[in-house]
């Protein structure tokens, strides 16, 4: 499958019959298809959404979209300095992020009977409490430049292999995801389990660490371009981003250890008092619907939220779409702890 053009993804949408897809909020969407909008992603990759996303969306006739670059702090709070008349009628957020603006009372309560294509999706990508639907998911996994690691990485644990020492870069506290690399560690240690004696083991490993480590990250980019240029051999990076830069640097891959990645769900939310509640509700569930999936899986090299998708030959060593290999954390549990395990980081792995 080569990647999508605006015209393919339309062309897909008519034929799987998406547009029958929307009803019952589909004739509200009709009525209000010429107003614009207004949604939120994170930037850099992201950008593609105007052409996976808004661009078939506006031709279909559903309306048009503009988006802001928000990340999910900064889009939080807005919202709550703004929560009469929110900047934004749908938010991109992290879970955790997600998480807290419900508790705050800053996003919609919302239904799955509202989303057709809630039905195709994996188990998880809709939670129970409705603050969201997952548009897409992101993983942390390792990225390991080939040219230099010549043996093969197949454990969270080779980390600490001695022809690694002096070549790692981890993520600093301040790196969104630093809290998923400690899950992942604390899982592979235990065997599966991540709770308290598990987060308790892994600190007391990534001490051990810290004489191989190089640095520490805190800008994604930075990461990119010291492995690029071979100044560090392996480093713990979202998958996006890993992908992303494989596709321009073949020696940089993605590695996905035996003992699985952390699902990381980009959640789209809909600000409690959006005047556009409707038209918010067709839009997610146009991000969902088969074609829009496999172009983001293309175009973004995200993992899908539905596993009907098609994925090309050429695409498929970058997107983690085997589910057997990506496990959910318990997100109450994360964001109840991540204060405390960051704090701990920065004292006990970082300084």
């Amino acid at each position: 499958m080569a990647t999508l053009t605006r015209r393919d993804i339309m062309k897909g949408a008519l034929a799987t019959g998406a547009m029958g897809l929307f009803s019952p909020i589909l004739g509200v969407s009709r009525a209000l298809a010429a107003e614009t909008l207004t949604a939120t992603h994170f930037g850099g990759p992201y950008q593609v959404l105007s052409d996976v996303i808004a661009a078939p969306f506006a031709e279909a006739g559903l309306g048009e979209v503009t988006y802001n670059v928000e990340f999910s702090g900064a889009a939080i709070g807005k919202m709550q300095t703004q929560k009469a008349n929110p900047p934004f009628d749908v938010t991109m957020l992290s879970r955790s992020f997600a998480i807290r603006a419900q508790n705050a009372g800053l996003l919609a309560t919302l239904d799955k009977a509202d989303f057709p294509e809630v039905a195709s999706l994996v188990p998880d990508a809709m939670p129970a409490p409705g603050w969201g639907v997952s548009m897409v998911l992101d993983t942390f996994d390792l990225m390991v430049n080939t040219d230099i690691v010549k043996e093969p990485l197949t454990s969270w644990l080779d980390l600490w292999r001695e022809d690694l020492a002096g070549t790692i870069l981890l993520p600093a506290a301040s790196n969104p995801g630093t809290v998923f690399f400690i899950a992942n560690v604390a899982r592979a240690i235990s065997g599966g389990t991540l709770d308290d004696a598990a987060i308790e083991e892994a600190f007391a490993k990534l001490a051990e660490l810290k004489p191989a480590v190089r640095s520490f990250y805190a800008d994604g980019t930075q990461a990119t371009q010291l492995i690029g240029r071979g100044d560090i051999a392996v480093a713990p990076q979202f998958g996006i981003r890993i992908a992303n830069q494989t596709r321009n640097e073949p020696q940089v891959v993605k590695v996905t250890p035996s003992e699985g990645i952390i699902a990381i769900p980009y959640d789209l939310c809909i600000p409690i008092n959006s005047q556009k509640q409707d038209l918010a509700k067709t839009y997610i569930n146009f991000t969902l619907t088969k074609p829009i999936q496999e172009s983001l899986v293309t175009n973004l090299l995200a993992t899908p939220v539905r596993e009907d998708v098609e994925v090309d030959a050429a695409t498929a060593p970058l997107v983690t779409t085997d589910f057997s290999k990506i496990w959910f954390a318990d997100e109450d549990y994360l964001a109840t702890n991540q204060k405390a395990w960051l704090d701990r980081y920065t004292r006990e792995i970082q300084s």
